[in-house]
This record gives structure tokens, sequence and C-alpha cells, in this order.
């Protein structure tokens, strides 16, 4: 495999990690609202939290530091103004 590909795969492995780790943060907030025991309610909400967070650094660990920066530098605001302007201007 040559090293470009590599990279590319690297990558993409790296954000699809980054978006598990908001799917288990995500998951988090529905637990409360799930027909299960107490028990099983804090079991679940420890599991989401612990693959949340393990997802997120071994998406560390393979984009690299320098790549993780980068996407904790951006401008989330703006980002999500347009986002949000883009679909209200619609009919």
């Amino acid at each position: 495999m040559d090293k470009p590909r590599l990279e590319s795969l690297k990558k993409d492995l790296g954000y699809l990690m980054i978006i598990l780790s908001f799917a288990f943060y995500g998951g988090l907030l529905l637990v409360p609202f799930a027909s299960f025991s107490a028990e099983v309610k804090i079991i679940l909400s420890s599991a989401l939290v612990i693959l949340g967070e393990a997802s997120f650094w071994i998406a560390v660990l393979i984009m690299g530091r320098h790549m993780i920066s980068q996407f904790r530098n951006l401008d989330w605001r703006s980002r999500i103004i347009r986002f949000v302007e883009k679909f209200r201007d619609r009919p």
C-alpha cells in the first residue's frame, strides 16, 4: 500500500473514531429515557462514557497531535451559524 493512501486511510479512520465518540456521548443523553432498571442504566452510562473517551483518544493516537489541534481550533460557532442560516433560507 502506498504512503498517501495509507495516510488517507488513517485520517478517515481517525475521523470515524471521533464521530463514534460523539455518538457514544449522544447515546448517553438517551439513557435516562430508556425503560431499563437503575442498575442497567448505571452500567450503560458508564460503558458509554468509557467508549466515548476511548474512541476519542484512539483517534488522537491515529491522527496525531497536529490534526487534533487543528480540529479543536476550528471556529465552530461560525460554522454552525452558517449551517443553520443555509437551511433557514430554504422555503
